[in-house]
């Protein structure tokens, strides 16, 4: 990573950040200001921007939920379109068209949503009121000279008679009065009760007493005349729901600009915040940032060809924080998202990519080992990856997985796993065949159970030792060679002399082989000793530090090691499994109801056995690489490389380059 300067007139910035911009290989970053010169404050734009972005977003939802604009999980993967740089400039002058589009499809949403819930209160209105649709007068009817009516509801059933019973034994002087039941159940009773005004009082109180109260609103006309009234509104508003969905669906042809003008917009955004990073004068700017080495001479002859200005490339100071970009061959390349979720490498660190990716593809297999999940994936991945043509990091990923499947059939092979034991299930329930010898290798599930834990204690021992030769590459070169040497002949010595000593406590090992070993580990135990205290200036001190780090090496390296057994209990799990599922598909007798019930359960059963376990062997895979490889010797800490650059789902620029 090179840093790079550049000065040029004000009036060629717009062109030399959007050049950048496209040529995506320069990371801008703050700097000192230069005397006499100031900062660009583009906040308010950026704020007026993102607006705008937020208004494209949203209609770009409401045109895909409402139109049935939906992209599957596989065209996710599709790189976008290329699109001619006149093309884009062209686009782009449409942007303000595009938006006002925007704008039309949220106002019809907002109306459309202003009218359903129009539509709903409406509908509660005329619930409420249909239980005094039969009332052939205005509920809220006023009284006459002579005569009022109270109309309201009973908490329980009532009916004509039994109102003017109750009245009558309350109130046995009032003689004039009459009742009307409109509607009646167990719960509510709905009534209009007529009496003379002058006695209207004593017959409310009256009323009340036995559970009466008068609705909170009540119309002026006769309750069938709203109820028909709010159900022609609802269909008014329900044809304009129509006519907006319409609408709507007219402006679906706009999805694709939309998408544009999002894209545009996050773009635009990108470069203003970038403006920020810029120092200016009334005539001239300034900026500094990164740029890859590889891209530093191609992007200083395009700006000295094109512009009046000064470039500069140099390597930057000690003291100041570069950013990291990742470069790997097609086969390490896939596991740098692993990577990256844990750490960048910091300014010590080197790139542990091209050593992680075997060890990562191997444990992955033997984690899942089952050829014909494996197989699977292989044909997945494959699909994907010559149907889509995939980039960037989607391309990575897929690669990871083309490669984890590869290794997942081979451990499936050595162990004679395919889809479980379904090759034996066939030949012996439907060929009436004896079984035959799956594995090639190990038959992890019989008699090869504790060699094959052995050999992944040996796999973990190799991992563990490649990251403690990392560990003495990265001292040597920082000039510490006598501690290089001590670390990691100490830790080969100890740990890898007390391997078949062990070992032999569970298969026979030779006993001259044992006899090496003990030698070689009581020879890296001296060593840890005497050495791993070279820092302390007494003897006491270096002898204390050697027995503490003899300890932690002991207690470490053995449950590190042991970590490893995950290797054979996931892949244990995943055979079984698939072995169960089969078996559970062959148990009835009839062979018609047998095939008809294995093909159920074979798909569904071993669907979820992969869909399990795939997610059991990335997690598992991942926790050796950060716990038992990484800390050996990886520090991280380091900062992504981000250039300006044009950040587009539904295009890219012809000119751009893929960096990543």
């Amino acid at each position: 990573m090179q840093k790079i300067e550049v000065i040029s007139l004000i009036e060629d910035s717009k062109r030399i950040i959007d050049l950048l911009q496209r040529k995506g290989v320069i990371e801008l970053t703050k700097h000192e200001m230069p005397e006499g010169m100031y900062a660009l404050d583009t906040s308010y734009s950026v704020a007026q921007l993102e607006k705008f972005l937020d208004t494209a977003k949203k209609a770009d939802e409401i045109l895909s939920s409402r139109c049935g604009i939906k992209s599957s999980l596989l065209d996710s993967f599709k790189p976008p379109r290329e699109m001619e740089l006149s093309k884009f400039l062209e686009k782009a002058d449409d942007s303000d068209q595009i938006l006002s589009v925007c704008y039309d499809i949220l106002e019809y949403q907002r109306n459309t949503a202003q009218a359903k819930a129009d539509i709903v209160r409406l509908e509660t209105v005329n619930s409420s009121l249909s239980v005094w649709e039969k009332l052939d007068i205005p509920m809220k009817c006023r009284p006459t000279k002579f005569v009022k009516v109270f109309v309201g509801s009973f908490p329980d059933m009532q009916t004509r008679e039994t109102i003017i019973t109750k009245l009558a034994e309350l109130l046995p002087e009032v003689e004039a009065v009459e009742a009307e039941t409109v509607y009646s159940s167990q719960v509510q009773s709905c009534a209009a009760v007529m009496c003379l005004r002058k006695e209207s009082e004593k017959v409310l109180e009256a009323l009340r007493s036995f559970g009466f109260s008068a609705p909170t609103e009540m119309p002026d006309r006769p309750v069938k005349e709203v109820i028909e009234e709010n159900r022609e509104k609802i269909s008014a508003l329900e044809k304009d729901i129509e006519e907006y969905d319409g609408k709507i669906t007219a402006l679906a042809s706009k999805y694709d600009d939309i998408c544009f003008l999002t894209d545009y917009l996050t773009l635009r955004i990108d470069k203003y915040e970038a403006l920020k990073t810029i120092s200016v004068t009334n005539r001239i700017f300034y900026l500094s940032g990164f740029v890859p080495e590889k891209y530093a001479e191609g992007i200083v002859k395009r700006l000295e060809e094109e512009f009046s200005c000064a470039v500069s490339v140099s390597e930057p100071e000690e003291s100041e924080e570069v950013p990291v970009l990742l470069e790997n061959n097609s086969f390490a390349a896939p596991v740098e998202g692993i990577t990256e979720m844990y750490s960048l490498p910091g300014k010590l660190d080197i790139d542990p990519n091209a050593i992680m990716a075997f060890f990562y593809y191997v444990f992955f297999g033997m984690m899942f080992s089952d050829a014909g999940y494996g197989l699977l994936m292989v044909i997945a991945t494959a699909f994907v990856l010559f149907k889509f043509k995939p980039e960037g990091q989607k391309r990575k990923t897929v690669l990871m997985y083309m490669y984890c499947g590869i290794s997942t059939m081979f451990w499936g092979v050595m162990f004679g796993s395919f889809f479980g034991d379904v090759i034996n299930t066939v030949r012996t329930n439907y060929l009436g065949l004896p079984e035959m010898r799956l594995y090639l290798w190990l038959n992890p599930q019989g008699d090869d159970l504790m060699i094959t834990m052995l050999w992944c204690f040996l796999f973990g021992i190799v991992h563990l030792f490649a990251g403690v030769a990392i560990k003495g590459y990265m001292t040597w070169k920082q000039g510490d060679k006598l501690g290089a040497v001590c670390d990691v002949a100490s830790i080969y010595l100890a740990v890898g002399g007390i391997a078949p000593v062990c070992a032999g406590m569970i298969i026979d090992i030779n006993p001259q082989i044992s006899n090496i070993g003990k030698y070689c580990a009581l020879a890296g135990v001296v060593l840890i000793i005497l050495t791993a205290g070279r820092q302390s200036k007494s003897i006491g001190g270096k002898l204390g530090s050697g027995l503490y780090a003899l300890y932690n090496t002991v207690s470490g390296y053995l449950s590190d090691i042991l970590s490893y057994s995950r290797l054979l209990a996931l892949g244990l799990v995943t055979g079984i499994i698939g072995n169960v599922v089969n078996m559970m598909g062959t148990l009835p007798q009839n062979t018609v109801i047998k095939t008809i019930l294995f093909a159920v359960v074979f798909v569904l059963g071993h669907t979820i056995n992969f869909g399990i376990n795939i997610i059991g062997a990335y997690v598992h895979t991942n926790r050796l690489q950060y716990v038992e490889f990484f800390s050996r010797f990886y520090e991280g800490g380091g900062t992504a490389f981000n250039p300006l650059k044009v950040n587009s789902k539904s295009f890219k620029l012809k000119e751009e380059k893929n960096n990543g």
